[in-house]
């Protein structure tokens, strides 16, 4: 039961935007469409991402009132293209309250949705893309063109707290310190071993077939949703990780870290010079 695409925001001339179509009954498919990586902005966060996740909900409800209960949601990247499903945050857009009002809002709505939520991972997952889809329930990737990493080490950005509890949350102890400690770049069948994903497709149309499986499984998932207990169970599960999440992190979280080195790098320095004269 293909739907009409609604666009959030709804006009035309904003580049950043998202779609949400129902393909299946109960089913909502949501696709992040800002070109050309999926960058989670500031302004995409607040004007397309969150409003599509109030209206996907909304419409379930809407649906709950007729009768019909069951429901999931799918995430993923632009369609046809697929190149990344997110290339995570744009850094130098951070601006104070970006962290507790648009970022870990985003976060925690996914993980606290009332519907079970399936990552298509379609194109490479970065950063804060991949933490992204660790906020899901469940991770489907495709089989080529896709990577998956904290690749903060490499830039010299700290991980924030936030993001690192969503990590701790899906990933075990040797995973978390791999993939937070060493960069490392997984392709889908080491993401698979160590647990960033759940399943991946099998080879074919590697982007939409991704897409086609996560619809699968949101239809075989919807309805964990029937008793309306799910999201009372994700909060009980996730309760840590969601007061983490409601805490800010310093808009000049990086350059603090930074100047922090070069104080303790000084100070060493100085104290080693001391010790000398003597």
């Amino acid at each position: 039961m293909a739907t009409t695409p609604q666009r959030f925001p709804s006009s035309v001339s904003v580049a950043a935007h998202a779609t949400v179509t129902q393909p299946l009954q109960g089913v909502f498919l949501l696709r992040m469409e800002n070109a050309p990586d999926n960058r989670l902005t500031p302004d995409f966060i607040q004007n397309s991402l969150l409003p599509a996740l109030d209206y996907v909900e909304t419409e379930y409800y809407k649906a709950c009132e007729r009768g019909d209960k069951g429901g999931s949601l799918v995430l993923t990247g632009e369609s046809g293209k697929g190149k990344f499903f997110s290339n995570g945050l744009q850094l130098e857009l951070v601006k104070p309250g970006f962290w507790k009002n648009q970022y870990y809002k985003l976060l925690s709505r996914l993980l606290t949705f009332p519907l079970s939520t399936i990552a298509a991972v379609n194109g490479h997952a970065w950063a804060g893309g991949l933490t992204l889809a660790l906020a899901c329930d469940w991770r489907i990737c495709r089989p080529d063109r896709t990577s998956m990493s904290m690749n903060e080490l490499h830039f010299g950005a700290p991980l924030p707290a936030g993001m690192a509890s969503v990590l701790s949350l899906r990933l075990p102890t040797p995973t978390l310190a791999k993939t937070m400690l060493t960069a490392h770049r997984y392709d889908p069948k080491e993401a698979l071993k160590d647990g960033l994903v759940d399943e991946i497709v099998e080879i074919g149309d590697g982007s939409e077939k991704c897409i086609e499986r996560a619809l699968e499984e949101g239809d075989r998932r919807k309805g964990f949703a029937e008793s309306g207990v799910l999201v009372a169970m994700k909060r009980t599960l996730y309760a840590s990780t969601l007061a983490q999440l409601e805490k800010d992190e310093p808009a000049d979280l990086f350059q603090s870290v930074v100047q922090e080195r070069e104080d303790r790098m000084k100070a060493l320095i100085a104290a080693a010079a001391g010790h000398a004269k003597l």
